[in-house]
């Protein structure tokens, strides 16, 4: 008799604990997470972000010099690096616009001793955008809000001569082992 019931529990267990998270994300009460934040996960990610980007923008940037994505503290973790890269990858591959590379970002940076804080002047963005040949500066935020919830990354596209934001869009990130170890590094 007990292993009738034992039996009888493992298959209940088997076959509806599953079905409850489809309940669940039918009810609109959860998103199941990923199986994965691989490569293709952040792609498809950006991708979406992307997405936003050209159906928000008011004005299309020809040329860009993409900032490293900060944290709320205005600092660079190795998330946002990671996320930058990934980024410039994904404007690349799609078209959308030029991309100054990295290092010519960090060396203007560094002449005209602006730190990468995610917020900049009007002066400043003119500044960059003159030493760079660039008419538009990407900057970007990941925000850790808080243990358990998804991290968010949210990209701005500024007009350097102006300081007119030209889009800006968001996209969440899973909260991944891999993505909390990332949070926390510093370079």
């Amino acid at each position: 008799m007990n292993k009738k019931v034992f039996n009888l529990a493992f298959i209940c267990c088997a076959f509806v604990l599953p079905g409850c998270g489809g309940v669940m994300v039918s009810l609109g009460l959860s998103d199941p997470p990923p199986t994965i934040t691989d490569s293709q996960y952040f792609n498809t990610q950006v991708d979406q972000l992307l997405l936003n980007v050209e159906q928000n923008q008011s004005r299309k940037a020809r040329k860009a010099a993409v900032l490293n994505f900060v944290n709320a503290d205005g600092q660079v973790s190795s998330m946002g690096k990671f996320l930058t890269t990934k980024f410039s990858e994904r404007v690349m591959a799609k078209g959308l616009f030029k991309i100054t590379p990295p290092g010519q970002v960090r060396e203007a940076l560094e002449r005209l001793k602006i730190k990468q804080t995610g917020e900049l002047t009007r002066l400043q963005l003119s500044e960059i955008g003159k030493e760079l040949g660039t008419d538009a500066i990407v900057t970007g935020v990941v925000s850790d809000l808080q243990k358990g919830s998804d991290v968010d990354l949210s990209v701005k596209i500024i007009q350097s001569a102006s300081g007119e934001l030209l889009s800006a869009a968001s996209v969440n990130i899973y909260r991944s082992k891999q993505v909390q170890s990332l949070l926390k590094k510093f370079e």
